[in-house]
């Protein structure tokens, strides 16, 4: 013990004294081991080209120092783009957002222990192009009707894109592949929608890109409907089938309903949609006749058949309904039939 005691003060004099027995007057000591080489970073970015909002991994593949152990070595790094971050201690890389289409040079300044500090070099560029998301988009109609599907067509995305989602700006989202030509999205409510385009590929998903608004509104409207009179009107011949027209400014008509009611002398017929049945009074007539739907042709005209019509005064009724339940006026047309 006595030996190991008096090794390790020797030692210690050895180091304070100095191995010429002493120190000068007024000389300080000096380190023999003093830090004056700086580190040394080598680092590679996996995406140096990318769109609006995605993202680029800092990877650093070497970072020493012939003093400092890799965990006492501070990597500060500065984006390019005002954002700024540090790799500390075994950390190996970095992610970072990019925002706005431009060009950011990617620095990074390794600094050891005692203050000595490099640039990090790169392999490959430093240098990451951020571009507006690309492809063309349009939304076919502005403005839609609350149950009408809004349509957006895509074209020119890049063949790299997995997937492509649009936001339709009402918290709901449709997904797609890239050859995909049109979508469509239904909306409920009365407002405007603000939608957006998201394009993914190997370096993630991008920021959304606007492409523009829909605004939806109800179909508040009633449709119109007109009868047809027929050349000659007082045959029957002429009212076997009933025509007419119909319009409406809002979504569409939906159907046209008719009613029939004869009066042949004193006695009152209502139509079945199959035969004539002959009623005990007008009234019970009116109640008892149905109403016959047709469906408009794609050219707002609609007609009716009627079986069993006989001479006498026919009585008409009809109205139209469009796609949100908007009801038209009811009209009655009356005409006598003689031949």
């Amino acid at each position: 013990m006595r030996f190991l005691r008096h090794r390790a003060l020797s030692a210690l004099t050895t180091v304070v004294l100095g191995a010429g027995g002493g120190l000068a007057a007024g000389t300080p000591a000096m380190a023999a081991d003093s830090d004056v080489v700086a580190p040394v970073g080598r680092y590679q970015l996996d995406f140096t080209s990318l769109w609006d909002g995605q993202s680029a991994t800092l990877t650093a593949l070497e970072v020493s120092d012939d003093v400092s152990g890799q965990q006492d070595i501070r990597q500060y790094v500065d984006w390019g783009d005002g954002d700024f971050s540090y790799l500390d201690g075994d950390q190996k890389s970095e992610r970072h957002q990019f925002f706005n289409p431009g060009s950011y040079t990617v620095t990074v300044r390794v600094t050891d222990r005692a203050g000595n500090s490099s640039a990090g070099v790169f392999e490959g560029t430093a240098t990451v192009t951020v571009a507006r998301v690309p492809g063309t988009y349009r939304i076919a109609t502005k403005e839609v009707y609350s149950g009408d599907p809004a349509i957006v067509t895509l074209a020119d995305i890049p063949s790299d894109v997995t997937k492509v989602r649009i936001w339709w700006g009402d918290g709901k989202d449709t997904t797609v592949s890239r050859t995909t030509k049109q979508v469509k999205h239904y909306y409920s409510g009365s407002t405007s929608w603000y939608v957006s385009v998201l394009l993914t590929n190997a370096a993630g998903e991008s920021y959304g890109r606007e492409i523009g608004s829909i605004y939806t509104t109800y179909d508040e409207t009633a449709p119109q409907i007109s009868l047809t009179k027929p050349k000659k009107p007082t045959y029957v011949s002429s009212w076997r089938t009933v025509n007419g027209k119909v319009s409406d400014r809002g979504r569409g008509t939906v159907a046209v309903g008719a009613a029939f009611i004869e009066q042949r002398g004193s006695s009152w017929y209502y139509y079945t949609g199959k035969k004539w049945i002959k009623a005990k009074s007008l009234n019970q007539a009116l109640k008892k006749t149905r109403t016959i739907q047709a469906r408009p042709t794609a050219k707002n005209t609609w007609q009716i058949k009627i079986k069993g019509l006989k001479k006498g005064t026919l009585y008409v009724f009809y109205a139209a309904v469009d796609k949100d339940g908007n009801e038209s006026e009811a009209k009655v047309k009356k005409q006598k039939l003689t031949r």
